[in-house]
C-alpha cells in the first residue's frame, strides 16, 4: 500500500512540473533592430543587339545575357547602390529582375516612381530602373529604417565603338615640321621640330589637359625629334653627336660623344642605333659603349625614317619581350618601295637573338609606306597610321588605321578602329597610347589633338545570346 501511494505522489509531482512549464506566459521573442541592405545582384537581362547585315547595313535582334558578373557596390555611409562597370549598350533596364538581400531579413520596400507609396519587394517581380530607384529597408522590430538610392549604369554608346574627343588645338603642333609623341611618366610628351630647333611639349593625361612647353636647359636641334626613344624612366635622344636623356623634357643629361648617327629603337634596358656605315649597334649602359648587333638579313633593309618602336612583353616569360621596329627606307634611295619595313627581335638578359626581317610576300597584308608613319602597341596588338603614301605607294593619307595581331607580320585596314570625323592633318603626324587605354593623335597643319577610346563591354565577360 505504501509503495502504491509513493508512486502516485511521484506521478503527481511530475504532472504539476510539466503543467507549470507549458502554461508559462512570460516567454518573449526578440527581433533585430538594425536595418541595412547587404546584397544586390542581377540575373538574366534582355538586350537589343546591333550587327551588320550582308549589305553592311545596321540590323538589330533581341536576346538575353547573364548579368551576375557585373558587381554592385553598396555604400553603407551614403546609402548608394551602383555598378561601377556599366552594362552593355542596348540592355533593357525597364524590366529588371534582381536579387536584393537585407541584414537580419529586414523588410525591403520600393518607392513608386510617381508617388511616395512604398511597395513590398518581390524577387520574382521586374523593376523599372530607367531612373534611380529608392529602396527602404525596415528592421523586423519596426524601430529602424534605412533608405538607399539604387542606380543601374548602362553604356550610352554602342559596344565596339571607338569614341573620339577633340581636345584643344595647339599652335606649336600646327607649325611643326616633324612630330613624335610618347606616353611617359603619366604625361603625354611631344617632340616638335620647327625651323631647325626641337621643342618639347607635355600635358597630364586627363579630360582637359593643359599643355606646357618645356624651357630646355640645353638647346635641342631638329634631329632630336626623329631620334627620340623611350627606355625605362628616361627619354633618350641623339643630338650633335651626343646621347642625351630626360625624364621631363626640360632638364637633360648629356653623355660623351658616341660613334652612332641615328637612334632607331629601345627596349627596357638597351638602346639601338645606326653607325655611319649603317651597322646596327646596341648599348646596355645608356649610350657609353656600343656593340654591333646581329641581323638575319642585309642592312640595306633597315628603315631610317618614320621610325616607331613597339615593345610587346611575353605572356609566358616576363623576362622576355619582343621589340618591333617599324619604319620606311629613304625615298631618294628606294623610291619604288610600296610597303613599310618591319623588323623584330626577342630581347631579355642576353643579345644572342638576331633581328629578324619581316618579309611579307603578300602586299595586301603589308603595312603601306606612309608619310609620318607611326605604330604603337594598342588593343592587344599593334596599330599604325600615317599620311599620304611615299614614293610609289599611292595610299591616301589618314584613310585607315592598320592593325596587326601577330607582332607586325600581317597588317589589315581596321574596321574596329576608325579615324575621327573632322580630322584635319597635313603629312606631319604622330600618335601614342597611354596606360588608360586612350589613343592620342597629334596633327600638323591644324594643330588638332584627338583622344579616343573603345567604348563597350569587357570582352571577357560572358553572355549568352538567344533568339
Amino acid at each position: 500500500m505504501r509503495r502504491f501511494l509513493l508512486a502516485c505522489c511521484v506521478m503527481l509531482s511530475v504532472s504539476i512540473i510539466f503543467t507549470s512549464c507549458l502554461g508559462d506566459d512570460d516567454v518573449q521573442t526578440t527581433y533585430p533592430s538594425d536595418a541595412a541592405i547587404s546584397g544586390f545582384t542581377l540575373g538574366t537581362l534582355k538586350r537589343t543587339f546591333t550587327t551588320k547585315s550582308s549589305t553592311g547595313a545596321d540590323s538589330t535582334y533581341n536576346g538575353v545575357y547573364t548579368a551576375n558578373a557585373y558587381k554592385f557596390f553598396i555604400d553603407q555611409i551614403n546609402h548608394q547602390i551602383y555598378n561601377p562597370d556599366s552594362l552593355p549598350y542596348g540592355t533593357d533596364v525597364a524590366h529588371v529582375v534582381c536579387n536584393i538581400t537585407s541584414r537580419n531579413s529586414g523588410i525591403i520596400t520600393i518607392k513608386s516612381l510617381t508617388s511616395d507609396s512604398l511597395f513590398y519587394y518581390n524577387s520574382s517581380d521586374s523593376i523599372d530602373f530607367t531612373s534611380p530607384r529608392t529602396l527602404v529597408v525596415r528592421s523586423l522590430d519596426g524601430r529602424c529604417t534605412a533608405t538607399y538610392t539604387a542606380t543601374i549604369n548602362v553604356h550610352k554608346e554602342k559596344e565596339s565603338t571607338f569614341k573620339w574627343t577633340r581636345m584643344h588645338d595647339q599652335l606649336p603642333f600646327a607649325n611643326a615640321q616633324q612630330l613624335k609623341a610618347f606616353a611617359h611618366n603619366d604625361r603625354i610628351i611631344v617632340f616638335a621640330s620647327e625651323g631647325g630647333e626641337c621643342n618639347v611639349h607635355s600635358c597630364e593625361m586627363g579630360d582637359d589637359p593643359q599643355w606646357a612647353t618645356s624651357v630646355n636647359s640645353t638647346a635641342l636641334p631638329a634631329e632630336a625629334c626623329r631620334n627620340a626613344v623611350v627606355m625605362g624612366e628616361y627619354i633618350y635622344t641623339l643630338a650633335g653627336g651626343y646621347i642625351m636623356r630626360t625624364t621631363t623634357g626640360s632638364v637633360w643629361e648629356q653623355s660623351i660623344p658616341v660613334p652612332v648617327t641615328q637612334l632607331v629603337a629601345a627596349d627596357t634596358n638597351t638602346l639601338y642605333a645606326l653607325s655611319p656605315d649603317r651597322t646596327l649597334m646596341y648599348s646596355t649602359d645608356g649610350g657609353y659603349n656600343w656593340t654591333p648587333d646581329l641581323l638575319d638579313s642585309g642592312t640595306e633593309l633597315l628603315p631610317t625614317s618614320e621610325l616607331s618602336t613597339c615593345l610587346i612583353p611575353s605572356r609566358i616569360n616576363p623576362s622576355i619581350s619582343s621589340i618591333v621596329l617599324v619604319g620606311n627606307r629613304s625615298v631618294s634611295e628606294f623610291d619604288a618601295d610600296l610597303r613599310a619595313h618591319v623588323w623584330t627581335k626577342l630581347t631579355g638578359d642576353s643579345h644572342n637573338e638576331p633581328w629578324m626581317y619581316v618579309n611579307t610576300d603578300q602586299i595586301e597584308f603589308a603595312l603601306p609606306r606612309l608619310s609620318s608613319l607611326t605604330a604603337v602597341p594598342f588593343g592587344g596588338g599593334l596599330i599604325a597610321a600615317g599620311g599620304l603614301g611615299l614614293g610609289d605607294c599611292n595610299v591616301p593619307g589618314f584613310s585607315h588605321f592598320y592593325y596587326s595581331g601577330d607582332g607586325g607580320i600581317y597588317w589589315t585596314a581596321s574596321d574596329k578602329y576608325t579615324m575621327p570625323e573632322g580630322i584635319e592633318c597635313n603629312n606631319v603626324f604622330t600618335m601614342t597610347a597611354d596606360d588608360e587605354g586612350y589613343l592620342w593623335l597629334i596633327c600638323g597643319g591644324s594643330g588638332q589633338v584627338w583622344r579616343g577610346k573603345m567604348v563597350g563591354i569587357d570582352p571577357e565577360r560572358p553572355y549568352v545570346i538567344t533568339e
